[in-house]
């Protein structure tokens, strides 16, 4: 009877501690199936936002496509469009200079020229000029008021060309003038020729100029000398027509 009794006391002791654990046991279980159901939840939120992101990314390559394609048809408009520009400038460009060439073929005849002579110096007309490889070479002193006691003429071409500068003078840093010129302004160039015939250009150096004498064609190209004052002049000759 007393053993029963204890058993009794001994269960009843048991009894509150098991209601504990179970109780713990299904907090836990129940704590358990919240994470998952809120990890499934974040792991849908995840997916949708992925989802959404992938979607507009799909859509801005499409946008970016798109205008791709109309930048690449733009770009072939265009080459297009330049080509027909460039064509029509050149055919412009010939026709301006045929225009120019009528020009003074109508001049030269005002001029007396016989249109027989005009008519064979076109025909005679190589499309590569034979000219000499050596160049002659000299140095004239171009012309100012102040400059004295230097040579301001040079002969060319065994003396069949007579060469000349003027130019502005150069001025010190009071804006006085000094007895040679200043490079960097234009000059005068006169060619005088055998019959007495000139020819004058201007222009800011380096220049050059074509002239017949004697029955040749003769290129000069003048420069600034590395002398102050000066100038270089480089002849070359060409057979004419």
């Amino acid at each position: 009877m007393v053993m029963r009794v204890r058993r009794e006391r001994r269960r009843r002791r048991r009894w509150p501690w098991l209601l504990v654990l179970a109780g713990s046991f299904v907090l836990v279980v129940l704590a358990a199936y919240g994470g998952y159901r809120a990890g499934l939840a974040e792991g849908a939120t995840t997916r949708a936002r992925l989802l959404s992101e992938r979607q507009r990314a799909e859509e801005t390559v499409r946008i970016l496509e798109e205008k791709l394609a109309r930048t690449e048809a733009r770009l072939d408009q265009l080459r297009l469009a330049y080509r027909e520009l460039e064509t029509a400038y050149r055919r412009k460009a010939i026709q301006g200079e045929l225009e120019e060439l009528l020009a003074l073929v109508r001049r030269r005849l005002a001029e007396g020229v016989p249109l027989e002579r005009l008519r064979f110096l076109i025909a005679s007309a190589a499309p590569q000029q034979r000219c000499d490889q050596e160049l002659e070479a000299g140095r004239v002193y171009v012309r100012v008021p102040l400059a004295r006691g230097v040579r301001f003429g040079l002969a060319l071409a065994g003396g069949r060309i007579a060469l000349s500068v003027a130019g502005r003078p150069a001025r010190d840093e009071e804006g006085r003038p000094e007895a040679w010129f200043d490079p960097a302004a234009p000059v005068a160039v006169e060619f005088v020729l055998l019959d007495g015939s000139r020819q004058r250009i201007e222009g800011t150096l380096p220049l050059v100029h074509r002239l017949v004498a004697g029955g040749d064609e003769y290129r000069i190209g003048l420069q600034p000398d590395s002398r102050r004052g000066w100038v270089r002049v480089a002849v070359q000759r060409c057979d004419y027509p």
